[in-house]
């Protein structure tokens, strides 16, 4: 039995692998593959490309500052801003550093004290403070300065004097108290108790796992963070951790995103996910992995495996229509082979190609992510949320993951490619339908999500487009650089429900094709 089907198999693949026009068309699928991943490497060095630094930044601040000085000289606010950019500048704080927060907050404070009259000799003036308090002044905006605008002259003293002594000391450990302390006492405001506890819990992460705090960059009107990878830098990233740990345990305790988007059990469920997995990433030391390191680069090139589908579709389309319209049907029934061993035997054909694409497509791409980058930080940890638990592996095997998850809808795809292959008989309308169903799947989920305007519609979930983009579902290096991962047609599904779909298709697809190639007359 073992030997029928190694001779089917060895005159499948004499068959295909001897026509000329498999190897252009998977080489040409190899092309496309590497040219995205020089494109992807030119899109991350352009990122990188020209990046001011701070202090030219601030001086530019300073620039606009003294031109509009000199049009109201009178402008309190004005002088203290250029008074805290001289600061910044002559004591080499940059943007990101905590004690930028403190300056900030001290000339702001004392611009609210000349602009009252409480320094003898100064002109009452009201302009604009340094740091507009704005939405993030608010209960529940609780990383923004203190609420200053209506403390009573000697409270603004002591607090100023509070500000000179910390930067003084230059102890980031008396700036997390001073902050946990405005925390308690209700100057950074929060919603509810529980919410007041989860901030104050948050900056004592900093404290437990000795992490220097860094400056609300969002709020400095003088610095824009120009720069390559500014994210997965060593001074930001566990800071930005805590941050997401935060906002994400506020958004349980509230029930809503910070869109004001009710959560699904589901959603609930993720963000519980992803606030273990930030906290593991602290407890391990395990720094989020660069999008224009090597594995970031070898990790992009996965988004293009959705090009085999074209390779497999004009094989899959073609392996049985081909054998009718040439009229080698008839030879092939005739063997002392099986129907149903001649099926399974172009199956098998159909996977084995598809995983030669896949690991020339690897191979490659590894090759030419580890010439761009020398393989810099290849032995790099993940941390994932895997079956249940938190685990922490080697982001190299990740990738590999990631690589054989993404192959399943394309794997889909060929099996309804083939599936139109025998029941039409045509190779022609195999392929055509087969590509227009696919690249036309986005289409149509385009138009179901206007129809919709922002609903889930029952049952979309289950259908074959609703889950082929498995990448939704997986952690990415290139996220915060290409502006997060989509979003799913439905918050209740899951990897495990839409490979599931995928799998149910698959199983459908195949079983028609068999159950009519095994059944139908051949004429």
């Amino acid at each position: 039995m073992l030997a029928n089907h190694y001779v089917l198999l060895k005159n499948e693949r004499l068959k295909l692998y001897k026509k000329p026009s498999t190897w252009v068309l998977m080489g040409v699928i190899v092309l496309l593959t590497l040219f995205s991943l020089v494109i992807n490497k030119l899109m991350f060095r352009s990122a990188g490309g020209y990046s001011p630094s701070w202090q030219e930044q601030y001086n530019w601040g300073l620039e606009d500052l003294n031109g509009q000085l000199k049009e109201n000289p009178e402008e309190i606010y004005t002088a203290q801003s250029i008074e805290a950019l001289k600061y910044l500048l002559g004591n080499n704080i940059s943007p990101q550093d905590w004690r930028t927060d403190l300056v900030f907050e001290y000339y702001n404070l004392k611009a609210e004290q000349l602009s009252k009259g409480e320094i003898p000799g100064q002109k009452q003036n009201e302009g604009k403070p340094i740091i507009q308090h704005g939405d993030w002044a608010k209960p529940g905006m609780e990383y923004g300065y203190a609420e200053n605008r209506n403390m009573t002259d000697g409270e603004r003293q002591e607090r100023m004097e509070k500000l000179q002594s910390i930067l003084k000391s230059n102890d980031w450990r008396k700036f997390i108290d001073f902050k946990i302390d405005d925390i308690k006492s209700g100057l950074i405001g929060s919603n509810s108790d529980q919410e007041k506890q989860v901030n104050i819990e948050m900056y004592e992460l900093y404290r437990q796992h000795n992490i220097v705090p860094i400056s609300d960059m969002n709020n400095n009107l003088y610095y824009r963070g120009y720069g390559p990878n500014q994210e997965n830098n060593d001074f930001l990233w566990k800071s930005r951790e805590i941050e997401t740990i935060r906002q994400n345990k506020l958004s349980v305790l509230r029930g809503e995103d910070e869109n004001g988007n009710l959560l699904t059990k589901n959603r609930i469920r993720n963000l519980e996910q992803d606030i273990n997995v930030a906290l593991k990433r602290l407890s391990t030391n395990t720094a989020p992995i660069s999008y224009n390191s090597f594995l970031g680069l070898l990790e992009s090139s996965a988004s293009e495996i959705s090009l085999i589908s074209i390779l497999l579709i004009v094989y899959a389309g073609g392996i049985f229509a081909s054998e009718y319209g040439s009229g080698t049907i008839k030879m092939l029934l005739i063997t002392p082979h099986k129907r149903n061993k001649i099926f399974w035997s172009k199956t098998i054909l159909m996977m084995e190609l598809t995983a030669i694409a896949l690991a020339l497509n690897f191979a490659l791409a590894f090759i030419f992510s580890g010439v761009f980058t020398a393989f810099k930080g290849i032995g790099s940890m993940q941390v994932m949320y895997v079956f249940g638990s938190v685990v922490q592996l080697p982001y190299l095997l990740y990738i590999v993951l990631r690589f054989l998850i993404l192959v399943l809808p394309v794997l889909t795809y060929g099996a309804l490619a083939m599936m139109m292959s025998v029941v039409t008989r045509k190779s022609a309308i195999s392929i055509a339908a087969t590509m227009m169903l696919m690249f036309g799947g986005n289409i149509v989920m385009g138009i179901l999500s206007v129809v919709s305007q922002g609903k889930v519609l029952p049952g979309i979930k289950f259908l074959l487009f609703s889950n082929t983009e498995l990448s939704s579902y997986l952690p990415s290096a290139s996220s915060a650089f290409m502006g997060g991962m989509s979003s799913m047609v439905d918050g209740t599904m899951t990897l495990g429900f839409s490979v599931a779909v995928l799998a149910v298709y698959t199983v459908c697809f195949l079983w028609i094709a068999h159950d009519s190639f095994c059944r139908r007359d051949v004429k």
